[in-house]
């Protein structure tokens, strides 16, 4: 493994744990139906069960993002090989 495969995992590892410190999320209402959706830090998502909001991490979204980085990672890693 050389020096720039290296960077690309790095790059790869610093992406993938960003995503999972700032999450997408979606804020349902009474009835199932979706209120609201964004990203935000994982610790801090809107919180407001006390009127019937519920906010919870988008995972199907969450693991596409990660499906993708990992795809180009894994090109650019073979790419820059010796």
């Amino acid at each position: 493994m050389n020096d720039k495969q290296k960077i690309v995992l790095m790059a790869v590892g610093a992406l993938i744990l960003g995503m999972l410190l700032f999450v997408p999320y979606k804020v349902y209402g009474r009835g199932g139906n979706v209120l609201s959706h964004g990203y935000d830090w994982i610790f801090t998502l809107p919180s407001r069960s006390s009127v019937g909001f519920l906010a919870s991490v988008d995972i199907g979204l969450l693991l596409t993002q990660w499906l993708g980085v990992l795809i180009v990672g894994g090109i650019a890693f073979f790419l820059l090989k010796d």
